[in-house]
């Protein structure tokens, strides 16, 4: 028998609270504790996936607590028992496992990193982000440049009517030309006396903004609702964020919420907004056509 001294160290209250003790638990008291966690949390008896990690927090508590539970340490030259033995290299065993697979994780998460900033999917996101980037411009070239008018006729018009967000009752009304409007429903009167309107658009996407119809020399300015430029507030951050989103490459979660978001929610969107009333061709020819 050899006998070691030691200084005592200050008890960590972390490890009473992983063991579930009060400080000052006997040795009786951390061993009972000790079998009884060890025996719940071993991975193959506890299949949760953080088993592993919360048995090394017991294997290391109880360790700690042993060793500063006396100042005079007495070590016995005795074999350790089988239990012992066996937890030992089971913990051993499960540190290396979680060591292995957070490396596998990080690999992993680096890979990710690289395909979104290379190769065909950055290409992607390139080319949404730019031409969100025009079509920005141009939304905002259309606040500014003097509108013009198109001729129409409204061919018919729905009588059912639904509310807008401002509160408005609205109801769909269709052109000879094909183009559809959501308008005010009062206005359908002013439809079955002259169905002549005036359609005022923006100068470089033609987008619809109101109707001028004219009756009994009196000019009624209806506003067009449930349109992209009535909702252009909605749309500027959807262009926005693939911009953003090109420039910023910190490997984290935003990065790579932001690179999913700007190739499937902003590319998307985008893609509609061109389709729709042709935009794409507006666009291109710079609202000459």
């Amino acid at each position: 028998m050899t006998v070691r001294s030691k200084n005592v160290k200050m008890m960590r209250g972390s490890a009473y609270n992983v063991l579930g003790l009060t400080p000052g638990a006997s040795e009786e008291e951390i061993r009972k504790r000790y079998r009884k966690l060890v025996k719940k949390f071993h991975p193959d008896v506890n299949k949760d996936a953080n088993a592993e990690r919360k048995f090394i927090e017991i294997q290391e508590a109880y360790e700690e607590l042993m060793s500063d539970n006396q100042e005079q340490i007495t070590v016995e030259e005795t074999p350790k028992t089988s239990f012992e033995t066996e937890y030992t290299e089971y913990r051993n065993y499960a540190r290396e496992q979680y060591q292995a697979r957070k490396k596998k994780e990080a690999e992993d998460l680096e890979k990710l990193y690289v395909r979104l900033q290379t190769g065909p999917i950055f290409l992607w996101h390139k080319i949404i982000a730019i031409t969100s980037l025009f079509v920005m411009i141009a939304l905002i070239l259309d606040f500014v440049l003097p509108y013009h008018y198109a001729s129409d006729v409204i061919a018919s018009y729905s009588t059912d009517t639904y509310q807008s967000m401002n509160g408005n009752l609205v109801s769909l009304a269709k052109t000879s030309k094909g183009e559809s409007f959501f308008l005010n429903a009062f206005s359908n009167g002013f439809f079955d006396v002259n169905p002549f309107i005036q359609i005022e658009k923006t100068a470089i996407l033609h987008q619809s903004i109101s109707v001028l119809s004219y009756g009994n020399n009196v000019l009624q300015v209806i506003p067009i609702h449930f349109s992209f430029y009535w909702a252009q507030f909605v749309l500027f951050p959807f262009l926005l964020i693939p911009n953003i989103f090109l420039f910023y490459r910190k490997k984290d979660a935003v990065f790579i919420m932001g690179s999913y978001f700007s190739r499937y929610a902003s590319g998307i969107l985008l893609l509609y907004f061109l389709i729709s009333q042709d935009r794409w061709y507006h666009l291109l020819t710079l609202g000459f056509y």
